[in-house]
Order: structure tokens, then C-alpha cells, then sequence
């Protein structure tokens, strides 16, 4: 619809359009506290394996025994960390 010429220009302007309020960046895919309890899992486990390695010189032995400790570590941190 268009403006009379003829009518008085409104004293009030159009109210600016409010912010985009929408989160801009994407939410994380780990909680810090399932990224600690991990991390710390995976370094027991590597740790482990490494020395069961050392000690029997079988890659087998040496990744079963680090995979069980991982899995076992991430159970217990899991319990632990609050």
C-alpha cells in the first residue's frame, strides 16, 4: 500500500529488527568430562600394552591386556570423576 503524498511522514521509524538469537556455533560432541574419563582410559591402556609388551614380547598379550585395561579403567573413572 503506498503513502498519501500529502499525509505527514510518521514520528515513529519502523523498530529495528532484532538479533538472530540462534546459537552460531555447533555444540561439542564430548562433555568434558566424557573426554577426561576417556583420555585417561586410553593412556592406562596404552601404558599397559606397553609394558606387557616389554615383559612377554607378544603383540597379542600386549593389546588384550591394554584393551581390558582401558575398557576396565573407563568403567571405573566413569564411577570416580564427578
Amino acid at each position: 500500500m503506498a503513502r498519501d503524498p500529502h499525509s505527514p511522514l510518521s514520528t515513529h521509524p519502523d523498530p529495528p529488527h532484532a538479533p538472530d538469537t540462534a546459537p552460531t556455533e555447533n555444540p561439542a560432541l564430548l562433555s568434558q568430562r566424557t573426554a577426561l574419563i576417556l583420555f585417561m582410559a586410553l593412556c592406562a591402556g596404552i601404558g599397559i600394552g606397553v609394558l606387557t609388551f616389554l615383559a612377554k614380547r607378544s603383540y597379542p598379550e600386549a593389546v588384550i591386556a591394554g584393551v581390558l585395561t582401558a575398557g576396565a579403567c573407563a568403567m571405573g573413572l566413569h564411577n570416580v570423576v564427578g
